[in-house]
């Protein structure tokens, strides 16, 4: 069988030409899930809300101790509910998590030695959990409290958190941008 090289070949080819060219465009957008990195346009978010006003600044506390970071809250704005699968520090510099907890509902536990333990804590602690598998109904929200220590001597830091999640639609990332440094000594910042 032939092939001609005339007008109608050609316009076929441009059309296979064009379909190709399109495939490999959405790949190369993320439009397929093809194992590379999570979207960070999920409903989760730590900000007012699903894509904007993510908090920017920092927490610095005396060195000498691990302390916890638990004043940052997160909304599910979406429609379903969003499973977490793991938190991480962001950039961190000399700084490590210890752990990390969910706390459902909108009370922060504060910036507090690790384990967070003191007079009047807000009653939803008891109702803490792992973060790992933590599941979140739409429009509900709860405050990250985060463990955290630091490695060496010197100052240790790290620019805010990662928190990896999925829901039925795919797997995100939601960032937060506060900072969390332990001074290099026990007379602070």
């Amino acid at each position: 069988m032939a092939y001609s090289l005339g007008m109608r070949g050609l316009k076929i080819r441009g059309k296979l030409l064009a379909v190709v060219a399109l495939a490999a465009l959405v790949t190369a957008l993320g439009g397929c899930d093809g194992g590379g990195d999570p979207a960070s346009d999920g409903p989760l978010s730590s900000g007012s809300s699903m894509h904007g006003g993510i908090p920017h600044g920092e927490n610095c506390v005396p060195g000498g101790h691990a302390q916890t970071f638990g004043d940052q809250l997160f909304t599910n704005y979406g429609q379903v509910t969003v499973v977490v699968d793991r938190v991480a520090l962001l950039h961190p510099r000399s700084e490590r998590l210890i752990g990390s907890y969910a706390v459902p509902g909108r009370w922060l536990i504060g910036v507090v030695f690790w384990p967070a333990k003191y007079p009047h804590m807000p009653p939803t602690w008891n109702h803490r959990q792992p973060m790992h598998g933590f599941r979140l109904a739409p429009g509900k929200s709860f405050n990250m409290v985060l463990g955290v220590t630091a490695t060496g001597t010197g100052w240790a830091t790290s620019q805010g958190m990662l928190v990896f999640y999925h829901d039925p639609s795919g797997s995100y990332v939601a960032k937060n941008y506060f900072a969390m440094t332990i001074a290099a000594t026990k007379h602070g910042c």
